[in-house]
């Protein structure tokens, strides 16, 4: 393999960018950029063999030893590389299709050249000279502090290496449609799991042996978890009811193949459930509110026997710490909690089962998180859906060595093997003229996650977030030349960025990461951020008449819908609860809402649009909004305006119904000029790796 990219030295020149491999910065007379050691590993390489094609596998290889091979993570790097390099048209770093990537560049060495270095050189020299003179205690001292400083170097950023390594990735299903949700019986056997095709959710059951499956139910119905029995030889399931939730039981046979099935027990004061987990007493132990989301985070933790059918509150709402997430470890003496604190950080607590008695285990970051325990119930894996890490029972945390451009969600780990749900999505922006209603194009397709398409007011650009590089961030797109810029980087690398919103003026954007909202101040060469750090929550929309936002609070358990103004930093209660509904503001900043098929003016509670019917969506804007109603197999638009409607003529209204037809239920927005619609492609499959100790 070549090496020659070894023996660079520890800095040089690429065109007029000067590189710094020791720091990690890339910089010119105007700016200094430092970027993530493995982008610098990567722009190494590179260098070491310019103008020659190297693979992607190639590179990967030796950017990434020792780990299972990833094209996005390749993808990823060379992106921030370009980045870094400015190389907007992709002629210093160069695209080969099916063959890889060449740098177009002549590298030169600042080491051997650069008067800067020499100067440097000289001034080490000195210092050497007058260090020789000093009296030998003296370097004695000196040096017993060089070694103190060097050993505190060790112990503060040497990062712990994880003794689990986990190798040979594999496909458990490939189908077309979605695997929703999975549990591995304890024997390891056995794979139930929940599938979403296009109409329906269906139940199924892998011998993960024999590689043979077959359904567990006929019954078509909106599965929501599972988990094994193994007590009773049964599996349990809950799914969303008409009024509620209900959690039934599917009795197997000795070849694990169904033979009855019954209610448990029906709840219609929830409308969410958690994952859920059973001991061998026939404890069912689940996390539920009344919200229909974990996002919502009212929950209370419930222990439900299914033998009495007694049920009783293991924890109830609070706003100091939000559950979102538990596990229960494998000898069922604890369960593990995830949740949010009060600081809006993902914080890890053991629940001891026989005690009660509640322990913090440690903090981790203001990402949400899966999590399952380790078979020695020393540690737990937690997935950040990217990421997998270690977190021990003492608090330490150390990362995994397997990284995911992909959704990775639900892990489980059973006889020393990881299995997981990859989920994978390509969606992309599209648009067309509300005028001529034409065929839409796609805006911006970056073979990855395009979404949540906000149009500004005079509809001359679209802010969206993509994960083109990996993560979420935000860009802005102008809708006539197709020119973007990055305006929001997300260099903390979090992961929920809501959809942003534009002021009445364009000038700024508003949106929020893990419920930290922010503001994004744009001007014509710049754009600076500015935190909003005295309220915790999700932006919804701008006020017209006065600097402030609307925004869901999330510091509290019951997602009050709330007006913070800019100027006094002071929060008001609008005396509304989230919920299911879709908010946004007319003309005159009166709160509207659509909910459960009405459209709704809060300022008194009247409904609009009374006597239309099976209204899905809403599309709201500076002057009206739209509507989006479905009767039966039809879909068509309506049109609500706060001033008189222009848009009446018959010839339109006939292009509406006809474009409907296609594309009405891929609409994002709609203004008075641009109709903007989403298209994706999503697939989910469950996945497996070995699970080795080191």
């Amino acid at each position: 393999m070549d090496s020659s990219y070894k023996n660079l030295p520890g800095k040089i020149s690429i065109n007029e960018f000067r590189v710094d491999f020791g720091t990690g910065q890339i910089s010119t007379d105007t700016k200094i950029e430092v970027i993530e050691p493995k982008v610098m590993d990567l722009l190494r390489v590179l260098c070491g063999a310019p103008k020659q094609v190297h693979s992607a596998e190639a590179l990967f290889e030796k950017v990434w030893p020792k780990s299972i091979y990833s094209p996005n993570s390749v993808r990823r790097n060379i992106a921030l590389l370009r980045q870094a390099l400015s190389d907007e048209d992709k002629t210093l770093i160069k695209t080969h299709p099916k063959r890889g990537y060449s740098l177009e560049a002549s590298i030169k060495l600042i080491d051997s050249a650069n008067e800067k270095t020499q100067q440097q050189v000289s001034c080490l020299d000195t210092e050497k000279s007058t260090l020789l003179k000093t009296k030998s205690s003296h370097l004695a001292l000196i040096f017993l502090i060089v070694c103190i400083v060097a050993v505190s170097s060790v112990v503060l950023f040497n990062t712990k290496k994880s003794n689990i390594q986990l190798l040979n990735l594999s496909p458990i299903t490939s189908s077309n449609d979605k695997e929703r949700y999975m549990q591995v019986s304890p024997d390891g056997r056995y794979m139930a799991y929940i599938q979403s095709g296009p109409n329906q959710r269906r139940l199924l059951l892998k011998d993960l042996v024999t590689q043979k499956e077959w359904p567990l139910s006929q019954k078509a119905k909106t599965y929501t978890y599972l988990a094994w029995d193994m007590h009773l030889n049964s599996l349990v399931y809950s799914s969303k009811a008409q009024n509620g939730i209900s959690f039934n039981r599917i009795l197997l046979d000795a070849q694990r193949k169904p033979v009855s099935e019954e209610i448990l027990f029906e709840r219609q004061d929830i409308t969410w459930n958690s994952v859920f987990f059973i001991d061998d007493n026939q404890n069912l132990y689940y996390l539920a509110n009344q919200n229909s989301s974990e996002h919502s985070r009212n929950v209370s933790l419930y222990k439900h026997n299914l033998n009495t059918g007694l049920s009783e509150i293991l924890l109830d709402p609070n706003d100091d710490y939000k559950p979102y997430k538990i596990s229960l470890s494998p000898t069922q003496s604890r369960l593990a909690i995830l949740g949010f604190n009060k600081d809006g950080i993902s914080e890890v607590k053991s629940l001891d089962l026989n005690s009660k008695r509640i322990t913090a285990i440690a903090e981790v970051d203001h990402n949400w998180h899966f999590l399952s325990w380790f078979e020695n119930e020393n540690a737990l894996l937690l997935s950040n859906g990217s990421q997998l890490k270690q977190l021990n029972l003492s608090g330490e945390i150390t990362t995994l060595d397997y990284k995911s451009y992909n959704f990775l969600i639900y892990p489980q780990i059973v006889k020393s093997k990881l299995y997981f749900i990859e989920a994978k999505s390509d969606q992309d922006i599209l648009k067309t003229d509300l005028q001529t209603l034409a065929e839409p194009v796609k805006v911006v397709d970056s073979n990855t996650v395009d979404m949540k398409p906000s149009l500004s007011p005079d509809s001359s650009s679209i802010a969206y977030i993509s994960l083109k590089n990996g993560l979420p961030q935000i860009f802005i797109r102008d809708t006539s030349t197709g020119q973007e810029r990055l305006v929001f980087q997300n260099k903390e690398n979090e992961y929920a960025l809501t959809q942003a919103f534009w002021d009445k003026q364009g000038k700024w954007l508003v949106s929020s990461i893990n419920n930290k909202p922010f503001i994004i101040h744009l001007e014509e060469t710049h754009h600076s951020l500015q935190w909003l750090d005295k309220i915790i929550g999700v932006p919804k929309a701008w006020y017209q008449h006065s600097e402030a936002i609307l925004f869901v609070d999330k510091s509290t358990h019951n997602d009050k819908l709330k007006r913070f103004n800019l100027n006094t930093e002071v929060s008001q209660s609008l005396h509304v609860e989230l919920a299911k509904k879709l908010v946004f503001l007319d003309a005159k900043d009166n709160l509207i809402s659509l909910s459960e098929g009405q459209i709704i003016d809060h300022t008194n509670d009247q409904e609009l649009l009374k006597g239309v019917e099976g209204i899905k969506r809403v599309y709201p804007h500076y002057q009206g909004f739209s509507y989006l109603v479905k009767k039966g197999s039809e879909t068509h638009l309506g049109f609500y305006e706060y001033y008189p409607f222009t848009y009446n003529n018959n010839e339109i209204r006939r292009e509406l119904l006809k474009f409907c037809d296609s594309w009405c239920e891929r609409i994002t927005t709609i203004s008075n000029k641009i109709i903007l619609l989403e298209q994706s492609n999503n697939s989910a499959d469950i996945l497996g790796l070995d699970i080795k100790s080191l």
